[in-house]
């Protein structure tokens, strides 16, 4: 799961609390909103937080002083806010209220004498409200949030008193550092000390970004100590001198502010006024050696960049190309600062493809045959188009128009030229016709999946994510049936294909089937299928292989859908996304127990930022014309290329010359002869050697203090033997304490039996894992001691 924080910052666990404080709001359908989310806190653990949440919070309401400004009242005051008897100011109207309660469980909110008086006015808000609280119903603590994967934060934290009573010392400084910092190691009483006291780099930066805030979180003692750590460590006084002074002295990187931009470039997004201070701070009038520091001469160096891409359109395609490796080279490592990191220098991280589109349409793609062409676009012509598509899903709004021109200029002159060479092959040697390429058909255990327009570069690109996702990935390609349509062409990829015939070719290019001379439509391909055997998958709830040595089939992805419905620089953005929906997916079918997944795709498209170039077809000429390929009405002789149909070689269809559309002038199309459109991926996928050893849980019992377990392990080689695993209970998460008086060994059997150290988490939250010798957790159970499974 993806955190985000407030405005895209990295995530802190006060942004975390906030999520998960606001989600019981939600209710199912047909219930009434809840009138308020009750807080309990019985020892005033969260107390430490409360201004930060308060200011993070908008709809939180406190337990406490009367003070309307600050949000805090006594109970009868919170009954009035939530009935709307009082006002306000600033709490959200369509907000539900959250009350924190600090000294208060949920057992004393019940009605009669065991209420206290003071808090029976929100007795009635535990029937018409819900409560925060754990999975097991016992109010979160701050160790326990912080600790749980599920809605919290996911922290390992040590068990201690000592860590304990740190953890609540320095609770404000936690929350608001990002989770990112903070996850990835055990912390501990040190480190939550450090964090309590005065850190300098933080402090300064803190102060700097907002003065008066950070002057009002320390108490008297902690600013007096960040004085004297300033004026000792770092000549400046932040008591009598200006942020602008810091930032100048920031900016300069001398002695330990060296250190403290360090700390700065290390996570920018927790110090938001700093860049600002910055932008006032640079010294007049000196020569800024280094560039780096100071975001006004990034910005700078932005706009130069912008006009240099706005003038790219007005140059010869081959100085176009040398002007992009001139930016690239004296712009480059501008991706390395830290405005990049704060989304201040968009076009130097878009220059990054630009520079490899420019370097990859240099020459154009051709061979004598279409196989000469495909190995010529496989080895060196699929990175121009994704270079081209990954610099449209970078260009900011801002700049889009910009980038999309640069990408036309660069762009459209390689397509047309790599176009044209290959329809020359193809009219030296025809692309195959039906029957003439090997089946698609699925193997024992293996499901195939269709994606429509998973053109090939897009296939190389998935290849990639799956490999992140422990998958091997095999790219291999075929040729798409002609016109590259889907009507044509989806037929050809599937196990029935040999059962399709086309006697005809009709205006909307569609096959029929040979034994009911149905056309062969969607869902009479899928019914054929299943006929023969073929496990047709769906929405993703039964994905698993239903039968030993299944084959299955499953339709998914809107990549096609996306193109003709989005334009170029939104289709390209939204591409990213669907790859790694697609690489989740295929991943999953292995995880479900397919040992194979085929995936193939229809048809190829063309992508080009301001439209392919048009040609005049007249229409009286045609039964049909759709972008890229048009059906000839009978006796006429356009002026356009003819070539053979896919499923009758007899009947043929026009295409436009080069990269043109017979229609609009569409940015993203599809149906004609290019290496793009025809060429489609092949990809075999199937989980490493590593990643097909699964750990299953066969039972689990408790005796006393002793947890006896059992597991399943499957995808070992049987020549190696069972492989290393142990098994450990730990505390609240998979990656807290261990709490066993050692982890064992499970045998050969699949068994091991664990004994709790001692009996002081007998009522704890626990969690049994099994881990490899790398220390990798391959399976886990929460428990409980007395708790089977």
């Amino acid at each position: 799961m993806t955190d985000s924080g407030v405005s895209g910052t990295p995530p802190t666990p006060l942004d975390h609390l906030a999520r998960a404080l606001r989600s019981r709001a939600s209710v199912p359908s047909g219930q009434d909103d809840p009138a308020a989310i009750l807080w309990t806190d019985p020892g005033a653990e969260w107390g430490g937080l409360l201004p930060e949440a308060l200011a993070r919070i908008p709809e939180l309401l406190a337990l406490g002083e009367y003070a309307p400004a600050h949000r805090t009242g006594p109970a009868i005051w919170l009954r009035c806010v939530v009935d709307g008897t009082i006002d306000v100011p600033g709490l959200p109207a369509d907000a539900i209220p959250i009350l924190y309660l600090p000294g208060v469980e949920r057992g004393q909110l019940r009605a009669g004498e065991e209420c206290p008086g003071d808090l029976r006015p929100l007795v009635e808000l535990m029937y018409r409200g819900v409560l925060w609280h754990r999975p097991n119903g016992r109010e979160w603590t701050v160790a326990a949030f912080l600790r749980s994967p599920k809605g919290g934060s996911g922290l390992d934290i040590a068990s201690n008193r000592g860590t304990h009573a740190a953890l609540l010392g320095a609770l404000d400084q936690v929350a608001l550092t990002p989770v990112e910092r903070l996850r990835g190691r055990r912390l501990d009483a040190t480190d939550f000390n450090r964090m309590a006291g005065v850190e300098l780099s933080r402090d300064i930066l803190r102060w700097m970004g907002d003065p008066k805030r950070t002057r009002f979180r320390l108490n008297e003692n902690r600013w007096n100590a960040f004085r004297t750590e300033c004026r000792s460590e770092l000549g400046f006084d932040p008591e009598t001198e200006a942020d602008v002074s810091a930032g100048a002295l920031l900016g300069g990187g001398e002695g330990r502010w060296a250190d403290v931009w360090a700390r700065f470039v290390e996570a920018p997004h927790a110090f938001p006024g700093v860049p600002e201070v910055l932008a006032r701070s640079r010294p007049a009038g000196e020569l800024a050696l280094d560039r780096e520091p100071w975001p006004d001469l990034n910005a700078e160096d932005e706009e130069a960049v912008r006009s240099e891409l706005a003038g790219l359109p007005e140059l010869s395609h081959a100085d176009a190309s040398r002007a992009l490796a001139r930016l690239e080279g004296t712009h480059g490592h501008r991706r390395d600062w830290v405005w990049a990191r704060l989304g201040r220098s968009p076009l130097a991280t878009t220059l990054e493809p630009l520079a490899r589109l420019a370097e990859s349409v240099r020459i154009a793609i051709g061979g004598a045959t279409p196989d000469g062409a495909a190995e010529a676009y496989a080895d060196r012509g699929w990175p121009a188009d994704a270079s081209a598509r990954e610099a449209l899903a970078l260009a900011p709004p801002e700049h889009e128009g910009t980038i999309s021109a640069a990408v036309h200029h660069l762009l459209a002159p390689w397509l047309d030229d790599s176009a044209r060479a290959f329809q020359s092959a193809v009219d030296r040697q025809p692309l195959p016709s039906a029957g003439d390429q090997p089946a698609v058909t699925a193997g024992e255990d293996e499901c195939i999946v269709f994606v429509d327009g998973l053109r090939y570069e897009l296939g190389r690109r998935l290849a990639e994510r799956l490999e992140t996702r422990g998958c091997a990935a095999a790219v291999d390609h075929r040729w798409a049936a002609t016109p590259t349509v889907t009507a044509t062409a989806k037929p050809a990829v599937t196990p029935v294909a040999g059962e399709i015939a086309g006697e005809w070719l009709g205006a909307d290019f569609r096959p029929s089937m040979k034994d009911s001379g149905r056309p062969a439509r969607a869902v009479d391909l899928r019914d054929t299928m299943e006929e023969r055997g073929y496990q047709i998958l769906g929405s993703g709830i039964l994905d698993i292989p239903l039968s030993a040595g299944a084959r299955g089939w499953l339709e998914t992805g809107e990549i096609d859908r996306h193109g003709h419905h989005h334009g170029a620089a939104a289709f390209a953005r939204l591409v990213e996304d669907e790859l790694d929906r697609l690489a989740d997916r295929i991943a999953g079918l292995l995880d479900a127990g397919w040992r194979y997944v085929r995936v193939v795709t229809d048809h190829g498209w063309l992508l080009l930022p301001g439209g392919l170039p048009l040609v005049k077809l007249p229409t009286h000429l045609t039964r049909s014309k759709w972008a890229r390929c048009a059906v000839v009405s009978a006796g006429s002789t356009p002026d356009a290329p003819l070539h053979p149909w896919h499923w009758n070689p007899e009947e043929h269809f026009a295409t436009p010359p080069g990269i043109a559309c017979f229609s609009t002038r569409d940015e993203y199309a599809h149906g004609g002869l290019s290496i793009q459109e025809c060429l489609i991926p092949d990809i075999r996928v199937e989980r490493t050697a590593v990643a097909r050893l699964t750990v299953q849980l066969r039972s689990l019992s408790w005796h006393r203090l002793r947890c006896n377990v059992a597991v399943r392990v499957r995808g070992a080689p049987a020549a190696s033997g069972p492989p290393p695993l142990s098994a450990d209970l730990r505390l609240d998460t998979p990656a807290g304490e261990s709490v066993a008086s050692s982890p064992k060994p499970i045998d050969a059997d699949g068994l091991a039996s664990l004994v709790l150290a001692d009996d002081r988490h007998e009522d704890a939250d626990l969690v049994l894992v099994v881990t490899d010798a790398d220390g990798r957790v391959l399976a886990q159970q929460p428990t409980r001691k007395g708790e089977n499974a």
